[in-house]
């Protein structure tokens, strides 16, 4: 009898560990096809040409099934890691800090980038960079010199939930004076080399990209004119650089899986060519979540105008 009591008792007490041992399975995502998402900031076409080699070469980094795919805009991406439904996704700094703040995200890595001068050429003299800036471009006939000349004008961005395209200009409007909401026509292109465009065809009078977008064409010999005709006004302060993000849930030994097979991408030739056609990456550093507070900051400020 007294065997038995014991052996009920040792079973009584080895229950709660061996449930909360079952439990503790089910707090990570594992998932037997990791999706992997794009954020739209250039012509998606353009994005789609170039998911299935990076497809490959993380199947071949991860040894397992990967599908990459191109969300059709920042909020969908957003939407698709809070529902667990996309595991990483290459988030743009603005949509991170969305996606970070509702608990659907979790930066792993940051890219980096060589810097620019004002005529959008590469700096490969200098160390790669972890932040970027925001350039404003104007046709080179509009009369606009400055920020404050954009009252009244039409400008082309790229997305309303873009860094360089919005956040940071909408700042920059108020601090020199403009009411972002009343004082300009803002249009939504869908993609900064679209915002380009814009400007180039007199579809708008300005715009704001990454510096510098115009780069995004020098290779396209029918727009051979395109410096002299979009010029560069001015930039803003430097913003954080885009990340390489997973839902928080996921599994810790698969989120490091993830953060080396991108940084091993950067060293196969091939990986590299790749990461720089689809966002201009030239490699990745480790990233924390604060680094991007002053995000947090200017989208505080931006929830008294309505867009």
């Amino acid at each position: 009898m007294k065997k038995t009591v014991a052996l009920i008792l040792l079973v009584a007490l080895a229950l709660p560990g061996a449930l909360f041992a079952a439990g503790s399975k089910d707090k990570y995502v594992n998932p037997e096809v990791i999706q992997v998402q794009l954020i739209p900031s250039r012509d998606a076409a353009y994005l789609d040409a170039q998911r299935m080699p990076m497809q490959k070469l993380l199947e071949a980094q991860l040894k397992r099934p990967v599908v990459v795919t191109v969300a059709t805009d920042y909020n969908a991406l957003i939407e698709g890691m809070a529902s667990e439904q996309i595991h990483v996704g290459l988030l743009a700094t603005t949509a991170y800090v969305l996606a970070a703040d509702e608990g659907s995200a979790e930066a792993i890595l940051k890219s980096l980038r060589y810097d620019v001068d004002d005529m959008g050429k590469q700096r490969k003299d200098l160390p790669l960079v972890s932040g970027y800036k925001s350039q404003l471009v104007a046709a080179a006939t509009s009369g606009i010199k400055s920020v404050k000349d954009l009252k009244g004008k039409k400008i082309a961005i790229a997305s309303f939930t873009s860094t360089s395209g919005f956040v940071w200009p909408a700042n920059l409007l108020a601090d020199n004076g403009l009411d972002p909401e009343k004082d300009v026509v803002w249009v939504n292109v869908g993609g900064h080399d679209n915002a380009i465009l814009a400007v180039y065809n007199g579809q708008a009078d300005a715009a704001f990209t990454f510096k510098d977008a115009r780069s995004l064409f020098e290779k396209e010999s029918f727009h051979p004119d395109l410096m002299r005709k979009v010029v560069l006004i001015s930039d803003t302060t430097e913003i954080p650089n885009d990340t390489i993000s997973v839902i928080p849930r996921l599994d810790p030994k698969l989120k490091e899986a993830i953060r080396q097979a991108f940084i091993a991408m950067m060293k196969d030739p091939d990986g590299l060519l790749i990461m720089q056609k689809i966002y201009n990456h030239e490699g990745y550093a480790p990233a924390k979540d604060s680094d991007y507070n002053l995000v947090r900051t200017y989208l505080q400020r931006q929830k008294q105008w309505k867009f």
